[in-house]
């Protein structure tokens, strides 16, 4: 009965409070708020909110630093969490080529795990914002609700509010409009604060991104933030729509006007409206649209337009300012850390003259290994006592530190950045920052540079490594490959483009300190650099037996900075000197024993990006350590040719979870032995056939123009060649030359495979001929090993080979082609006739002497020796002065009066010959990634990383292919290849 009376008390008390009346307007609408207005009591949702938030990033850090998600359960959790979905509309991509549109990625989602936290986000705010009564009565406690009446005290205003609280309801309101109003309003209170810790960058004041957190950056909250402020926006919305109906359904008894009439009186009714303008304004132009194609006035509004929100809503409602001052005290202060770090690593306040450093010469490390061999030296003696080098000794001690020094590079001053034009539209960026600068191997930087705007700074993840123990500044160069977008990056191209093309070294207005030389080709740019950050700075990588890196397009950037440390740690170093944790080959704690880099490229040509470093690489980790596989897209068949037929296997065809037909392992000597049976059958050898070779299980040459769309992709939808090499806005159109360039390339990978194939047999006949001798088959191993870590010479290839070049060679040219002719560059006559041996042009001859190159266009024989084919890129060399492909540049082809030798695709002979070694690693085709994943998997020793970063179509199939091998119970039997780790870069401001 007592409850039942309660009850019908409650009911007839008033929703609804009545204002006193006053005779000054002012006094009667600051006394109609204040009686409308929360009690601190009503507080405890607010509070309710954050230590939800709280306990959730407690419990996600403890499973973070307790590797839950290398178990069994949390396996069952990363198959699920990893995936992303991509949307396109049926023949969108037919269209927008008949319209002549550039290409798109398709629309895609975030991960489950990222829509899970929103979801999350969404239903607590939710509930926090409606559950409960509204208003609970003054005195209350804050956690059983009683009501125990109590006048609440009030910060002075213009009238002592202190008056008016006595009319204030004493008893707790469930669901008004007023009510509902001022709870919104302090929910969206409350999200700003965790809305700013999203968007910080730089810890200790982006807690999410400190160490002793979760460490995730702004790369992986990025969008969390910004629904984020979509949340605050929304209830900021509902809050003015619950108070306007309100303010239009009350009116002052003395006047009969509704109250909203006197709201404009009111100086933070005001106050409010300008936040709610501004936050609107702000999420307008955060849409992606106008944040794509506006970036600098949407980075200069949100500067300005934040605090702006912050402080007009605080002084709208005084009572709770203070997480509108936290909000704006956390973001001052990041902002102010970084403003200092900025300052001291891009020596701003740093008066000294600093004199040119004396460029030391990098340590020695040996002669360069060339691991791509296409003809080695089989005269080493095979014999019992060969010491053998296997997986539990590698690598031999090192006698000096391995690095990736290039002594004979050119050094820009500090804080201005060397740009060079890179094929594909790029421009590689090298800049070594005045005040010391250390990074994680994948992260990215800030740039700033004046010459192209003066304020706002762009993202770019760096492409070096940072090495603490080099010997010269080159250890902490930053390296950065930029392609042309529009915008910024647009920009950047184009003034690179301009000072070349005018001869500049420099742009007007800049100068480089005095005692530094200008460079010979490419162009100085003063360069402001912020950083580092990315969350791939809490990767542990050697705590995985196998490493795949997975890369597209000029998402290689983050996997070379991966691939160095990985191959310097291998290679002996500790990587704690590196920018990532303790450990290397023979210290506690290292159990990386495999790297494989796959790499999908537009245009063979577009390899010269990182072939100097993927040289270094497979020199310093030879194969089966380290794997490199290079796959172009861009991929035009041959008249009369026809896509090779897939290798098939031995035993029944399996279905892989992604639809695809995978059939069981095949020995190799199988493989072997059926390649030679249909190279038997074919009549004559042609490219088609060396290409037959390369369509292993990893390779799906399934389509063979670059226009190839695939209705029905792996991500259940229509699929483009480009969604897994090219970013969003990247120009795909080509520099004059470029094609030229790419068709060199690609017919020297493949003269150096099908060598390479001949080499290896080679080596297994002597191999067979020691085992029947009686030597064991382990100092034969020991033996073929040791051929790799010699010093070799190209490749002798002879005469016969010519018959293994494309169809469209003609065995009787005996001109030599012109730069700008449409035959081949290498030409059957050429190459039965040339006598100058590559090797001569690979260790350092000059290929420009007269002497040289009429020997080449003579035939004529002035070396001894087995005959060899005339590289491509001697011939460039040959035909240009200028060691460049500047000469295959047509003046009708360049437009706007640029003359050929003005703007250029500048190679030295070192770029050559880099390009000329990793191009057998080169091959056309689509990789398939699913059986890729599951031949690391099955060959590995225990969990497998997967670093990844690419367009958003090559990030979702490589998700949906790590989810759909991660095998908890596999793990659960102890066997940890059930377990596979993504760390990706997939952030976009």
């Amino acid at each position: 009965m007592a409850s039942q009376s309660a009850a019908a008390t409650a009911s007839l008390l008033p929703a609804y409070p009545t204002t006193p009346s006053y005779p000054d307007d002012l006094e009667w609408f600051t006394a109609y708020l204040t009686i409308h207005d929360l009690t601190t009591a009503s507080w405890i949702y607010s509070y309710i909110l954050w230590i939800a938030i709280a306990f959730l990033l407690l419990v996600y850090s403890l499973c973070h630093w307790a590797g839950f998600r290398g178990g069994y359960v949390g396996a069952y959790w990363s198959r699920w969490a990893l995936r992303r979905r991509t949307w396109r509309k049926k023949h969108s991509l037919a269209v927008a080529r008949a319209k002549g549109q550039p290409h798109r990625q398709p629309l895609s989602l975030p991960s489950n795990a990222q829509l899970l936290t929103l979801s999350l986000l969404i239903i607590a705010a939710l509930a926090v914002a409606f559950a409960g009564p509204d208003y609970i009565a003054p005195g209350a406690n804050l956690w059983s609700l009683d009501s125990k009446p109590t006048v609440q005290s009030r910060r002075p205003q213009s009238y002592d509010t202190s008056d008016f609280t006595p009319f204030q309801p004493q008893y707790n309101v469930g669901k008004t409009w007023w009510s509902s109003g001022n709870r919104t309003g302090l929910v969206a209170f409350a999200l700003l604060p965790l809305c700013i810790l999203l968007a910080l960058k730089a810890p200790p004041f982006a807690l999410f991104a400190s160490p002793i957190t979760i460490q995730l950056h702004f790369d992986k909250l990025a969008w969390l933030h910004q629904w984020t402020g979509r949340l605050v926006w929304f209830f900021s919305a509902l809050h003015v729509a619950f108070w306007s109906v309100e303010l239009a359904k009350d009116r002052r008894v003395d006047t009969g006007k509704i109250a909203y009439t006197y709201a404009w009186q009111y100086d933070k009714f005001l106050f409010g409206w300008t936040a709610f303008a501004v936050m609107t304004l702000l999420i307008l132009l955060s849409l992606k649209p106008i944040r794509q194609r506006h970036y600098e006035a949407f980075y200069f509004l949100h500067i300005l337009f934040v605090p702006l929100t912050l402080v007009m809503a605080a002084l709208h409602h005084p009572t709770l300012w203070w997480w509108c001052w936290a909000a704006l005290a956390i973001w001052i202060g990041e902002r102010a850390y970084r403003l200092v770090w900025f300052l001291h690593t891009n020596g701003i306040f740093n008066l000294r003259k600093s004199s040119p450093p004396v460029r030391k010469r990098a340590p020695s490390q040996g002669p360069l290994l060339d691991p791509i061999t296409i003809k080695t030296n089989l005269k080493v003696a095979i014999s019992p006592s060969t010491p053998s080098f296997g997986r539990s000794s590698y690598p031999p001690p090192p006698t000096a530190l391995q690095s990736f020094e290039f002594a004979e590079k050119y050094a820009p001053p500090p804080g201005f950045a060397y740009l060079e034009v890179q094929p594909g539209r790029t421009v590689r960026l090298r800049v070594i920052t005045p005040g010391a600068l250390a990074w994680a191997p994948g992260q990215h930087f800030l740039l700033r540079i004046p010459a192209i705007t003066s304020f706002t700074s762009h993202p770019f993840t760096v492409a070096s490594v940072c090495d603490e123990q080099a010997s010269s500044d080159s250890g902490r160069e930053l390296v950065f490959l930029i392609r042309a977008k529009n915008g910024w990056t647009r920009d950047l191209w184009d003034t690179v483009a301009s000072l070349m093309a005018r001869g500049q070294t420099f742009y007007p207005g800049e100068s480089i300190p005095a005692g530094y030389r200008p460079p010979t080709r490419g162009v100085l740019l003063r360069t402001y650099v912020d950083g580092a950050y990315g969350t791939v700075a809490r990767a542990r990588w050697g705590s995985y037996p196998t490493v795949l890196i997975v890369c597209g397009g000029s998402g290689v950037s983050f996997g070379m900075s991966v691939l160095q440390y990985m191959c310097l740690c291998m290679a002996g170093r500790d990587g704690k000197y590196l920018g990532g944790p303790p450990g290397g080959y023979g210290r506690a704690g290292w159990h990386t024993t495999r790297v494989r880099f796959v790499w999908l490229v537009r245009e063979f040509g577009h390899i010269q990006w990182c072939a100097q470093i993927l040289r270094r690489c497979m020199a310093m980790v030879p194969f089966p350590e380290l794997q490199v596989d290079i796959f172009v897209t861009n991929v035009k068949p041959s008249p009369g040719s026809s896509p090779p037929r897939p290798v098939s296997g031995i035993g029944k065809v399996k279905q892989s979870p992604l639809g695809q037909n995978l059939e069981a392992p095949t020995p190799q000597y199988l493989q072997e032995r059926r390649r030679s049976a249909e190279k038997r059958r074919s009549r004559s050898p042609s490219v088609s056939s060396v290409d037959s070779s390369d369509a292993e299980d990893g390779l799906d040459l399934s389509y063979y123009t670059g226009n190839y769309v695939e209705e029905q992709g792996e991500l259940g939808h229509e699929e483009h060649p480009l969604d897994l090499t090219n970013f969003e806005g990247e120009d795909d159109s080509a520099l004059p030359g470029e094609a030229q360039f790419s068709l060199t390339v690609k017919r020297e990978g493949k003269l150096r495979r099908a060598s390479s194939r001949r080499a290896s047999k080679a080596i297994n006949a002597k191999q067979t001929l020691a085992s029947r001798a009686g030597v064991s088959p382990l100092a034969a191993q020991s033996a073929a090993r040791l051929l790799d870590n010699r010093p070799q010479l190209p490749a002798v290839v002879e005469s016969r080979l010519s018959d293994e070049f494309d169809a469209d060679t003609s065995p009787r040219t005996s001109a030599v082609p012109t730069p700008t002719s449409a035959v081949p560059l290498l030409t059957k006559e050429l190459l039965d006739n040339s006598t100058t041996p590559l090797s001569e042009f690979w260790q350092g001859r000059s290929p420009r002497r007269e002497s040289d190159t009429q020997s080449h266009l003579s035939g004529r024989s002035s070396v001894a020796g087995t005959h060899r084919p005339v590289s491509g890129y001697s011939q460039h060399s040959a035909w240009s002065d200028t060691h460049s492909v500047a000469a295959l540049i047509s003046q009708t082809d360049l437009g706007f009066g640029v003359s050929p030798e003005q703007l250029r695709l500048d190679f030295d002979e070192q770029q050559l010959q880099d390009v000329g070694a990793v191009a057998e690693r080169a091959r056309p085709g689509r990789p398939k990634l699913d059986r890729i994943l599951a031949d690391e998997i099955e060959r590995g020793q225990g969990a497998v990383a997967v670093a990844c970063c690419g367009p958003t179509s090559l990030n979702a199939v490589i998700r949906k292919t790590i989810a759909a091998q991660i095998d908890p119970a596999r793990i659960r039997r102890g066997d940890m290849r059930g377990s596979i780790t993504l760390i990706s870069e997939d952030f976009g401001y």
